[in-house]
């Protein structure tokens, strides 16, 4: 079984786990944290958060809102820029983009990860999948041994390295513990999937000399 790095201590989150792979961009977190919401009850504290800046909120809110005035502007040309409708659904859309993005927040403990209203035990995960989510392309679902289970996107995530490499190391145990990994998550994350003890098998397996499976 592949040696796995020493779990963090509960409450100070040392040692640190090592940087985890990463498939999207870091974001610009939340400094302040008294706008942090607190563990769940009964877990260590929280050692890393991620929650949009509120310039990084007013940038994107500016997606939504450039969409529909653009859309505005093609369908009914230049003309439209005076319609007070229009502007009232590119105002909707930034508000909308803007409190959409302040409302994500996602806090880490050393073992736990919590979601909204949600959280799960990070070394005690029993599956591990990746599922398509429409538009967010794809959503990282977890579930532990007592039934709680997160859906968030990579992309939030590893918006904090830190924190995706406290949860990262979490799923590696959870995996060599025997959590189920689907298909899309083995191959978004390797080196959990590698600590699995059926992909352990998989390579014992095809490392074996032909002669001594012919024997067996």
């Amino acid at each position: 079984m592949e040696k796995l790095p020493t779990q963090p201590d509960a409450q100070t989150g040392e040692p640190r786990p090592p940087a985890a792979p990463t498939q999207h961009a870091e974001g610009y977190n939340e400094r302040k944290t008294s706008r942090i919401p607190p563990p769940p009850k009964g877990q260590g504290p929280v050692l890393e958060w991620y929650r949009d800046s509120r310039l990084a909120s007013w940038l994107g809110g500016l997606v939504p809102a450039g969409a529909i005035f653009v859309a505005g502007i093609w369908h009914s040309g230049l003309p439209a820029v005076t319609s007070w409708a229009l502007w009232v659904f590119v105002v909707a859309a930034y508000a909308f983009g803007f409190y959409a993005s302040r409302r994500d927040v996602v806090t880490a403990g050393s073992d736990w990860l919590r979601y909204s209203k949600h959280w799960v035990r990070t070394y005690e995960l029993t599956s591990i999948r990746l599922v398509p989510r429409g538009a967010n392309g794809h959503e990282l679902v977890l579930e532990d041994a007592e039934g709680r289970a997160v859906g968030i996107t990579p992309r939030l995530l590893q918006a904090n390295r830190r924190l995706w490499d406290l949860v990262y190391l979490g799923m590696r145990y959870s995996a060599a513990n025997g959590a189920n990994i689907d298909r899309t998550a083995r191959g978004a994350f390797p080196e959990v999937a590698a600590a699995s003890p059926r992909d352990q098998k998989h390579r014992d397996t095809a490392s074996q000399p032909c002669h001594d499976r012919d024997e067996e």
